[in-house]
């Protein structure tokens, strides 16, 4: 990890995470998509031209306010990217077959009655949907 001394000087030598090499990331409120990494000692990253000619960018963490210099925008590859696993749930709950739900009822349906199955299926009420459809046309063994 990289840390930051109370003098803006980055470096690279910890072996363990200890809240020196944690940064508090700040979303810009004004630019969407981009950021300031906030280090312990609340400056923020900044990354200014070189003075030398064809110099690489000079990158310091002393930098007192938010400016152009400290404003980041991440990148990441989508490999890396975090996956939201609750859309992922709706999507298998939204998957069911026209055949498990004519199963589930007991007759072939029609268009309108798949569409509102499905519909019942995402968002939660599904059994109530199925002992109505069952009801309507008395094919409840129980009832």
């Amino acid at each position: 990890m990289e840390t930051c001394d109370k003098y803006g000087i980055l470096a690279a030598t910890s072996e363990a995470i200890a809240p020196p090499e944690t940064w508090n990331v700040i979303a810009t409120p004004d630019t969407p998509g981009t950021f300031q990494l906030q280090t312990l000692h609340e400056t923020y990253l900044a990354a200014t031209e070189s003075k030398k000619p064809n110099g690489a960018p000079e990158v310091r963490g002393d930098s007192t306010q938010i400016s152009f210099e400290s404003t980041l925008r991440i990148r990441m590859q989508a490999r890396f990217k975090p996956r939201l696993k609750a859309s992922k749930e709706l999507k298998e709950k939204a998957k069911v077959s026209r055949k498990e739900l004519e199963d589930a009822v007991g007759r072939r349906l029609d268009e309108d009655e798949v569409k509102r199955l499905k519909k019942a299926r995402r968002e939660g009420d599904y059994h109530e949907q199925l002992l109505d459809l069952k009801s309507k046309n008395k094919h409840d063994k129980y009832g």
